[in-house]
């Protein structure tokens, strides 16, 4: 048996798939109706919202889906990243 260390080649290592990064959906809304409807579209009109911790029963971030960052994203592009998981009171 010989001294030297098997060092595997990087052309004969099977190549794998990337992983997904995780991002966010923005939906546009028309300013019209942003105007004219009340949409809960933040975390804190939602049930899942735990006010205590501000965090999500359902262990989602709510990072992207808070009040501030909602108004701010729409006052910069016109869309908002709308929780498909919200529930309303």
């Amino acid at each position: 048996m010989s001294s030297e260390k098997f060092i595997p080649s990087l052309k004969n290592r099977a190549l794998t798939a990337k992983k997904p990064s995780v991002s966010i959906k923005h939906d546009a809304i028309n300013p019209r109706d942003y105007m004219k409807y009340n949409m809960p579209l933040s975390c804190e009109e939602c049930t899942h919202f735990k006010t205590e911790d501000e965090s999500c029963t359902l262990g989602y971030w709510t990072k992207w889906h808070r009040q501030s960052y909602q108004e701010q994203s729409y006052q910069l592009t016109g869309k908002v990243a709308i929780c498909r998981f919200m529930e309303i009171d």
